[in-house]
């Protein structure tokens, strides 16, 4: 007779349970915050890990979804705070320029001005807009007050709007490409877009692939002529007589 095989602990299948239903939102989450997909999976892991050593010391706070953001907040926070230290970011000072209003932010655009907040506004305003939490939530996820919680919310957003309004967009990005090729520029508006590609790939890459454009059409003139043309007028005199006479 073949033994049965062995059953799975029943902590390890309800916490598999567990995994399932908040795995994709923890990365979210992670993502949306650190914005580096690799640092995201690390914490997401890492969530989860430390999740289920508690989980088999017998805690299970309610609700689960709460307690997993507030590990995976904390994991988040201690490697901004990491990164801060090895490296101090700054940034030059940017021309003010308003944004048309019919031209909107791109989601890379948002990702970027996103990042330039502090991680406590960034961690703030990305907990209670893409998670949907309330006040007394956030408070206990972030670990602060609820009168700080109003007041790092109010700062992000004013900060996120005066990051979107003072940096370029994707859409001007491109029109600035395209007229720094024709020299009209400005150096405000040079530092402006300098700036912008620095931190987009897309733009970077369409700055690069607009050089290498205008380097090909130029190209163009420089075609050999050829033989044949060359020695044309030389071998049809005729033509010249043609020309005197005309």
């Amino acid at each position: 007779m073949t033994p049965a095989p062995a059953q799975p602990p029943r902590t390890d299948r309800a916490f598999e349970r567990i995994y399932r239903r908040n795995v994709r939102h923890v990365y979210g989450y992670a993502l949306a915050v650190l914005r580096s997909p690799e640092d995201a999976e690390d914490v997401t892991q890492t969530t989860f890990l430390n999740a289920y050593r508690a989980y088999e010391r017998g805690e299970h706070p309610r609700p689960t979804d709460s307690w997993l953001i507030a590990i995976a907040h904390k994991l988040c926070d201690q490697r901004a705070r990491h990164e801060a230290r090895l490296k101090k970011v700054t940034y030059e000072d940017q021309a003010a320029e308003a944004v048309p209003e019919n031209v909107g932010a791109t989601p890379n655009d948002l990702r970027r001005a996103l990042g330039r907040l502090p991680f406590d506004q960034r961690a703030a305003l990305i907990t209670r807009e893409l998670e949907g939490r309330g006040y007394a939530e956030l408070a206990a996820i972030l670990g602060v007050t609820r009168g700080r919680v109003e007041t790092l919310l109010f700062r992000a957003r004013r900060a996120l709007r005066e990051e979107l309004e003072g940096a370029l967009t994707c859409h001007l990005a491109e029109r600035a490409i395209s007229r720094r090729l024709d020299g009209l520029l400005g150096r405000a508006e040079r530092r402006q877009l300098r700036c912008h590609l620095r931190g987009c790939h897309d733009c970077s890459r369409f700055a690069h692939s607009q050089r290498a454009q205008r380097a090909a059409l130029r190209g163009l003139a420089n075609v050999p002529l050829p033989e044949s043309l060359v020695s044309f007028f030389a071998e049809a005199p005729q033509l010249g007589g043609l020309s005197g006479r005309a």
